[in-house]
Formats: C-alpha cells, structure tokens, sequence
C-alpha cells in the first residue's frame, strides 16, 4: 500500500501547513484542550485505529503512554495485520496496481490465479515483517513498537521527527529512546523471507535490498500519516 499511503501522506502535509499558516494552526492542540481532556488523552493507550478511515494504525498511541506487555504487542500485531478494512485495501491495491500486461500480477500471471498469489505474497510479508519485528523481537529485546505521536512544533520539526523514529524507538525499561534494532531486523528478515516465494524474477541481492527499502520508505509514509492524521481531521 505505499503508493497509496504516499499520497494520503502528501494530503495530510498539505493540511498540516495550512494550519501552521492560519491562525487556528498557531493553537497547539494538546496544551489548548481543557485539563480533564488532556489527562484523558494522555491515559489513552491507543490513537485512532485507522488513519484516512483505511490503514490500520493500532500501534500509534500518544507521548507518556507506559509500555505494552508482551501478549499486549502480540494482539497489536493482530489487530493491525489481519484488520478487515486493512484487508480490503491491499486486495484492491494489489487489484489495481500491482497488474501489468506482460506479467500479470506481481509476475505470478494473469487471471485469479496469479491475483491469488500476489495478493498472498503480500499477505506474507507483512505477517513476517510484523511478527518478528513488531512482536517477537520488541519483547525478547525489551522495545516499544509504537509510533508515538509528537503531536506539536512546526511542521518542519515533526516530519525530521517521523524520520528519526524509523530508527528510533522507545526502551520499555527506562523510557529512553533507543537504537529500533527490532523493526529494522524485522525489515530485513522479511525482504530475505520473500525470496522464498516470490515469482523468479524478484527474487536474488539487488530486488531483496530493493524491498528492503521500499519498507523502510513505506514506514517513514506511515509514520508521517499517524503524525499529520489528527491535523488534517482538525483541518476538514
């Protein structure tokens, strides 16, 4: 779903500036709320489950939030990889854009049938690259999976902010940010996985470091849309 993300993610930049110009925008949300809304807000474990109403965001949740238990990471990465609306919208990317004349879907062929598999070949790389580097990895090595919205500043200062936490994360021992070794051996062990059972020709070095990367960018475009969502909800 990056293409799709990038322009929602674009959207919500957009949105994020025209606030930052306007009068409205100079508010800063969190500080402007009343008291007892504030407190309610930072004793809220999760952000909206969907961001744009389509892309699961059930591991996005506010600063100061304690950390999650080990079978508490394991339910997000439930929620979040088998979420119906999340679903349907790969299906529908892999539908639309994932087709081409001469190889079919994803190089697996035309027809269902090679729908099927590219559909599935997607279904696996999330599963793995969520898993590992969402689940298994966060609770043997004590990290936090989240996203945590910075939610203020310029708009300049939150998107170099999205940007450091693709390798960033928070410790669930001392609170203190650290090196996010789990999402990003995550990464790299589901873009090796692939080559398991993706089509012949995306498999091999340069199109694994390739995938590799398009994960890492699909992150920043998600960590942009959980920062800039509320804004752009705020903007309409």
């Amino acid at each position: 779903m990056v293409r799709i993300q990038f322009v929602l993610a674009f959207l919500g930049l957009l949105a994020s500036s025209a606030l930052a110009q306007s009068p409205a925008g100079t508010v800063d949300w969190a500080t402007a709320l009343p008291p007892q809304q504030q407190q309610a807000q930072q004793q809220t474990r999760q952000g909206p489950n969907h961001i744009f109403f389509v892309i699961p965001s059930y591991n996005v949740a506010y600063q100061n939030q304690p950390p999650l238990s080990p079978h508490e990471k394991f339910m997000e990465v439930v929620h979040d990889t088998y979420d119906p609306i999340g679903l349907s919208a790969g299906a529908l990317e892999v539908l639309v854009l994932e087709h081409n004349s001469k190889d079919g879907y994803c190089g697996y062929g035309k027809h269902w049938a090679g729908f099927g598999k590219c559909y599935a070949s997607a279904l696996a790389d999330g599963n793995i690259s969520g898993f590992v580097g969402d689940y298994l990895l966060p609770a043997w090595w004590h990290q936090d999976p989240r996203y945590f919205r910075l939610g203020q500043g310029s708009v300049s200062a939150r998107v170099l902010y999205t940007l450091t936490r693709i390798f960033v994360t928070r410790s669930d021992r001392t609170g203190q940010p650290i090196f996010d070794s789990s999402q990003l051996s995550g990464t790299v062990i589901a873009g090796a996985a692939s080559n398991l059972y993706y089509s012949k020709s995306d498999r091999g070095f340069g199109l694994t470091a390739s995938r590799i990367g398009i994960d890492l960018l699909g992150t920043e475009i998600f960590n942009l849309e959980a920062e800039f969502w509320p804004d752009l909800k705020h903007l309409f």
